[in-house]
């Protein structure tokens, strides 16, 4: 018992009220509470409040963001506080307009956020950025005064001859409504091929849904093709430039050049018409000519020298000797190197047989 005396039992049942009025606070009304702590208050200036009372719903984009506190008098125009989320941004050219916001004739006010700064807490947007509704006595008021100088003899003839002629009418109206109706007839009666017809677009639709990509594709495709025939376009349009550039140039040169051109063309006519007029020979003669060469070849393919031979000349047995003896032929290893004992020794000092002269 001796814990909660004094200055400690004070503190401690304050401290116990100030919790039980948060609770009951907290437990009534949270949502108000959270509202209050966050909401930002602005004005607005009307001409006419339009019965916007305390209590009904401002609203940003069709969404409800803030209520309406007071509607008051000022300079004899209608000045309207409201609270509004503090999460809601506000630009400089924001305007304000009283709607209907039921179908029984409920008020609220609409906000359309507009400019690149910002509204500050406490701000007021002015009457040039403000809109009243068009109440019913207005527009009762306004059609009151529009009709005040309407004459209605006038009236009343224009509706006379309206009927008449609607009268008149009726005998060519006739057909026309029975044509109508033989129209809705055949409409009716063609239902199912109708139907039948709209489900195959349906399908249709559904492929070419499907195939979207494709299509996108092809279409791609195309417009890449129709560039590159372009380009080829251009391309050939250079080249027949160039060829007429061309054309024209061989054609001055032709000119500048005939005198000398045309000898050499006759000349060169002459001898095409000589080998026109040979040519069975000349074929003839190529046919011998590879046969020529390629016996040229086989006599020439180990150096610069021939190799022939003459077939029933001398017997080769018996010349032999005479041709290794006399020139050296057949000279075996060290030839010319003492011993020269390596074979047969020329007699002959030939410069090409490799013997010393006097020998």
């Amino acid at each position: 018992m001796l814990k909660y005396r004094g200055s400690q039992l004070m503190r401690t049942g304050l401290i116990g009220l100030v919790l039980i009025v948060l609770i009951i606070a907290v437990g009534l009304q949270p949502q108000k509470l959270w509202s209050w702590a966050t909401s930002i208050r602005y004005h607005a200036v009307f001409a006419d409040a339009g019965g916007l009372s305390p209590g009904n719903d401002v609203k940003v984009s069709g969404v409800t963001k803030g209520t309406v506190t007071a509607v008051t008098l000022s300079r004899g125009k209608a000045l309207v506080t409201f609270t509004l989320d503090g999460t809601v941004a506000l630009g400089t050219q924001t305007t304000a307009h009283i709607r209907t916001g039921t179908v029984l004739g409920a008020r609220m006010m609409t906000l359309e956020p507009a400019g690149t700064g910002s509204l500050h807490a406490a701000d007021t947007i002015p009457l040039t950025r403000t809109g009243s509704p068009y109440s019913l006595t207005d527009a009762v008021s306004d059609f009151t005064t529009n009709t005040a100088d309407t004459d209605t003899a006038a009236l009343t003839h224009s509706l006379d001859t309206l009927s008449d002629t609607i009268d008149r009418m009726a005998p060519q109206l006739g057909p026309t409504f029975d044509g109508l109706s033989r129209l809705s007839r055949t409409l009716n009666s063609r239902n199912e091929s109708l139907a039948a017809l709209l489900k195959n677009a349906a399908d249709v639709t559904g492929i070419l849904s499907q195939r979207s990509v494709q299509v996108n594709t092809l279409l791609l495709d195309a417009n890449a093709l129709t560039g590159v025939l372009n380009q080829r376009r251009h391309a050939i349009v250079d080249l027949l430039a160039n060829t007429s550039a061309l054309s024209q140039q061989l054609s001055g040169l032709v000119h500048d050049n005939e005198k000398v051109l045309a000898p050499t063309l006759q000349k060169v006519n002459s001898v095409t018409a000589i080998l026109e007029k040979n040519r069975d020979n000349i074929a003839k003669a190529l046919a011998g000519l590879a046969k020529y060469q390629v016996t040229q070849g086989e006599s020439v393919n180990n150096g610069w020298y021939y190799n022939a031979f003459v077939g029933n000349l001398i017997p080769s047995q018996t010349i032999q000797p005479f041709l290794d003896y006399a020139f050296g032929f057949r000279r075996g290893t060290n030839a010319g190197q003492p011993p020269d004992n390596a074979g047969p020794r020329a007699e002959f000092p030939w410069p090409h047989n490799g013997i010393p002269g006097g020998h």
